[in-house]
């Protein structure tokens, strides 16, 4: 079982990977060519030993030019080890690119019924955690012991003698490796923080979709959405490939200044031999383990924990990929271009993922073309649960939904919902300018439209009072917005996308009076000429609404408009007297009479 499923994750990673085949061909003739450059003073140390020791009449010059040679060798290894490093950096980035790019663009279309169930801080860290775990196997865990076991191999069986003349020599060169050191850190450590940065700035834009997700969808946003998050992946695919090219170069420089007390070695060790100070065996031992064992047995350690923990990681975000939204759109779904007449709900029953009572049941309602229903009841009565069926963000388990004769199910879930606007209590607004947040979902929105919105919203005020007016970035869900201005800013939203069907779901609920005042006649100007389902605490709301439906348990239980129901004396003027029995002597305040608790 561990094999297959070893065996499938390598296979979608090759289909991720092939396009870059000539990467991978380039880091594999690094890869060969820096291992024979590494092998080979040991692999010819044996001649050159025996031509200084026996040979006849050695002169200094020659130890000079087998010091150079070796400068030479490890220059030579050291733009291999350049290549294959930075060709493997590029490989495992642009795999992590796509992967993350593929995951987003998957989990911004599935349905609300995944989001339901799932945890936000488990997604993010899909993208975070399990692709930065994945990346360190591919980086270390995989294409390390690739390069670093043939070596082992080549070097298990050289012997190992110290000399302590040699190593006093090799201290000598060690400020010089730190000072070097020291000014590839601070590159690096800069590289790192603006890499740190981009990271963070790509969660912030993550969690901000993910949590207005609902309008989003609603306003057709998704493209948009995978667009900005491919911006902010691409600025950090940047930030990532500085850092690697910084850790590339610093490499061989280091390697050359090891090289260059190689070399030192050498002309000394030579002078040693000839004082019969060491042997030739001592000079050659040490010579060899000084510049070849040490790295790869220290990258070897710790390699399968890499490898598990990376398999375990891209498993978690395959997992992901795999779920299938249950939203399915037929391939030849009808283009609804307009609303014409009617919508009709025959709901007999839907069910919320993972629980057994439905949350709506034989619920039948039929919605003229410019008509105002409002939905009240208890909380958990199914108000929202109608809300979010028209727009199709769920599918009903049994029964049907029409707009103009067209079932929910047969149409273009894209043109549908350009057909719908929503504003809810819980205003979702994005970190951006007041512009951009007003013409969500309207890149081609004019400024004159935009204003125009703004002012029917009134909100157009308030906005010129900001410091850059309509280019105020707002904050992270409008923080810096009070909640009437960000509900006006909701509103002004709704108006530009100028849809002919609107759902009202509590717009109002969550604010003092003198700002209910302001919504509600931004509320008035929207509602104008469209078809609206309001769901509502306030009076000031539904009063003014065609109809109004009582639901309990998931069903309609009374309607008819607000003086209608209260002169029937059932659940709807339960509702009302239980919103202001508090009131003495059974009087009601003008504010209390605005509010209809729900």
């Amino acid at each position: 079982m561990k094999d297959n499923q070893s065996r499938h994750i390598a296979w979608r990673l090759y289909e991720l990977i092939a396009p870059l085949k000539g990467w991978v061909f380039f880091s594999i003739v690094c890869m060969v060519g820096y291992n024979i450059f590494t092998a080979a003073p040991a692999y010819y140390a044996k001649d050159i030993v025996d031509a200084i020791a026996y040979g006849d009449n050695p002169e200094l010059k020659q130890y000079f030019l087998v010091g150079l040679g070796m400068i030479i060798v490890f220059a030579i290894k050291g733009l291999f080890f350049f290549g294959h490093n930075y060709s493997v950096g590029h490989l495992v980035q642009s795999l992590i690119v796509k992967l993350r790019q593929q995951l987003f663009d998957h989990l911004v279309n599935l349905s609300l019924t995944f989001f339901n169930r799932s945890k936000t801080g488990d997604l993010i860290s899909r993208f975070t955690n399990d692709l930065h775990v994945f990346q360190n196997m591919l980086q270390v865990g995989v294409t390390g012991p690739f390069r670093d076991i043939p070596q082992f191999f080549l070097l298990l069986g050289i012997m190992f003698f110290r000399s302590w003349q040699l190593a006093l020599v090799t201290m000598t060169i060690i400020p010089v490796a730190i000072f070097f050191i020291q000014i590839f850190g601070q590159r690096n450590k800069v590289a790192v923080s603006q890499r740190q940065i981009s990271f963070g700035d790509l969660s912030s834009l993550l969690v901000e979709t993910i949590s207005g997700i609902r309008v989003v969808k609603a306003f057709g946003m998704e493209k948009y959405e995978s667009k900005r998050f491919k911006d902010a992946n691409d600025d950090l695919y940047k930030n990532h490939m500085r850092s690697i090219m910084i850790d590339s170069y610093s490499y061989p420089v280091i390697e050359i200044i090891g090289a260059a007390a190689g070399a030192t070695i050498v002309a000394y060790g030579g002078y040693l031999i000839i004082n019969d100070q060491i042997t030739a065996g001592d000079f050659t031992s040490f010579v060899i383990s000084f510049f070849l064992l040490n790295e790869p047995v220290k990258k070897l350690n710790g390699f399968n924990l890499k490898l598990q923990e990376g398999i375990a990681a891209v498993q978690r975000i395959f997992n992901i990929l795999d779920v299938k939204d249950d939203i399915v759109i037929s391939p030849d779904a009808t283009k609804l271009t307009s609303f014409d007449r009617e919508i009709n709900l025959n709901i007999q029953a839907f069910h919320y993922p993972d629980q057994d009572e439905p949350a709506v049941k034989d619920f039948q309602l039929t919605l003229q073309k410019g008509e105002a229903v409002a939905l009240v009841g208890s909380s958990g009565a199914g108000k929202t649960t109608i809300a979010n069926l028209i727009p199709r963000f769920y599918d009903i388990t049994r029964g049907e939904v029409y707009i103009d004769g067209h079932d929910l199910r047969d149409l273009d879930i894209a043109s549908l919902r350009k057909l719908i606007a929503i504003v809810t209590q819980d205003t979702i607004l994005f970190n951006d300018t007041i512009a951009s947040n007003i013409t969500y979902g309207q890149p081609d929105c004019s400024k004159e439209r935009m204003y125009a919105a703004a002012q029917a919203a009134n909100a157009h005020k308030f906005i010129l009072e900001q410091s850059d007016g309509y280019e105020t970035v707002i904050g992270e869900k409008g923080a810096r917005l009070s909640g009437g201005q960000r509900q006006r800013l909701s509103i002004a939203r709704a108006l530009v996308k100028d849809a002919p069907i609107l759902i009202l779901d509590e717009a109002t609920s969550a604010l003092d009076s003198e700002s209910e005042i302001e919504v509600q006649q931004a509320i008035e100007h929207l509602m104008e000429n469209r078809t609206t389902i309001v769901i509502a605490h306030r009076l000031s709301t539904i009063r003014n609404a065609d109809r109004i439906c009582v639901m309990e348990n998931g069903q309609i239980v009374e309607q008819g408009t607000h003086n209608e129901l209260l002169s029937k004396e059932g659940r709807y003027q339960q509702l009302y007297e239980m919103q202001f029995q508090d009131q003495p002597n059974g009087s009601v305040s003008e504010e209390s009479k605005s509010r209809l608790v729900s």
